[in-house]
């Protein structure tokens, strides 16, 4: 249970190094193989192949992706452009009616006013008397 720290840490050190060895070890043989040997150069070359392939195949998406984002975003703005002039075109058809509504009640305030005008005559001439006689302002 009584570890001592400084075997522990030497022990951990030397099993990294020995990782790091292995691992650099077995990069140098495969580049060995692939550069060494006609299969290996075979391989490498066939994995060059492979790469510049798929960055063909990359870049033909890529360019693919931004036709169609282009495409969309004209489609976007057509939509946006129908949607201003509809919106537009209801706004003077709106106006209008507003226009038409505010004359159907200003209209309508005015024959009100004028009827509350005869009634305050009629009232006036009706009840405001003196000995019998309607009262003229």
């Amino acid at each position: 249970m009584n570890e001592n720290p400084s075997t522990h840490s030497t022990g951990s050190g030397q099993g990294n190094f020995w990782l790091g060895f292995f691992i650099g070890g077995f990069i140098g043989a495969v580049i060995i193989v692939l550069l060494g040997s006609k299969e290996g150069k075979k391989f490498a070359s066939k994995l060059l192949d492979e790469g510049e392939l798929w960055e063909e195949n990359l870049e033909e998406k890529i360019k693919k992706l931004a036709e169609k984002g282009e495409e969309l975003l004209a489609e976007a703005q057509e939509v946006k452009e129908k949607a201003v002039e509809k919106i537009e075109e209801k706004k003077e058809v709106m106006g209008e009616v507003i226009v038409e509504k505010m004359d159907q009640v200003l209209t309508n305030i005015e024959s009100a006013q004028a009827k509350g005008m005869e009634l305050t005559q009629e009232v006036h001439h009706r009840y405001f008397k003196k000995d019998g006689k309607p009262l003229i302002s």
